[in-house]
């Protein structure tokens, strides 16, 4: 009784709407639950949660086994997580659950109103937030940088590959300049880049992005049918690395970019705005 008052604690100190990983959190409650004692164990904190005395939450911590919404149902059970962190921890583990591109998309969304409402209600941070969770926001900002700008937003609706709404570029315009990324031309009255620069240190960020960069893999993919070779440069390469190898090639990688982006910085009138992707992801599991 005594351990589970103790896991009822601990839980309840760590909020399962800091984290963006089911994994991440079910790890702080377990080493939170080794600094209480010393000599608890994966196999114990597997028993503390309802299941048989076993090697299953390390696997699932590891990432070696899946967690499936009645297991993490369970679990929200033995951590006893109630109302916002409930709610939050089923969308969690429901979206790491499917693998249905549409299905996912809402529970990101979910996740993200849930995760801003454990946040203090700054316009300017909800601002910043609602920049990043839709591609067309920084379509729009870098496209002011172009000759061809407009700020009518029918035609801003139709310069965009795809198309938006005529609504959603009104809006995108009236957030640019609350976010002061945009603003009137004291004698043109047209609105015009300000070279402002958007923070993304707060947590809340990180989630933003993630669904950010989701929409950019679901653009990346319309492109390779819908953009003609001579306009687009797509390819993929697999390779087998070594662990102590990474922080070499992401450095790499960061440098690349970083040489694109001065490349682009030296034409003194940008035409189009196009998008630079680069991933690097695992595709096998790390090995015990």
């Amino acid at each position: 009784m005594k351990q589970a008052r103790i896991l009822k604690n601990v839980s309840s100190r760590i909020s399962v709407t800091r984290f963006l990983d089911y994994k991440a959190y079910l790890e702080a409650v377990y080493q939170a639950m080794k600094t209480e004692m010393d000599s608890y164990s994966y196999m114990q904190f597997a028993e503390d949660l309802g299941f048989a005395r076993s090697n299953v939450m390390y696997l699932i911590i590891k990432g070696q086994r899946p967690l499936t919404n009645k297991t993490g149902r369970k679990i929200a059970e033995a951590l006893e997580l109630k109302a916002v962190e409930r709610k939050y921890w089923d969308d969690l583990v429901a979206y790491f659950d499917s693998d249905l591109a549409p299905e996912r998309e809402v529970i990101l969304q979910n996740l993200v109103k849930q995760k801003t409402r454990t946040i203090s209600d700054s316009d300017e941070l909800m601002a910043q937030l609602e920049y990043f969770t839709e591609w067309y926001h920084v379509a729009i900002y870098e496209f002011s940088f172009t000759p061809h700008f407009t700020d009518d937003p029918q035609e801003l609706a139709a310069a965009l590959i795809p198309r938006i709404r005529l609504d959603q570029a009104k809006k995108s315009l009236i957030l640019l300049q609350k976010l002061g990324l945009l603003a009137p031309d004291p004698e043109t009255k047209k609105l015009k880049p300000t070279q402002a620069r958007i923070s993304t240190g707060h947590e809340i960020m990180s989630m933003a992005l993630v669904r950010y960069h989701s929409k950019i893999l679901e653009l990346a993919k319309q492109a390779l049918m819908t953009i003609s070779v001579e306009e687009r440069e797509i390819s993929a390469t697999s390779m087998a690395i070594a662990p102590e190898r990474m922080p070499k090639i992401k450095k790499e990688i960061r440098n690349f970019r970083k040489k694109i982006m001065d490349l682009a910085a030296q034409d003194p009138e940008p035409e189009r705005v196009y998008q630079l992707s680069l991933q690097l992801f695992p595709m096998t599991r790390k090995q015990p």
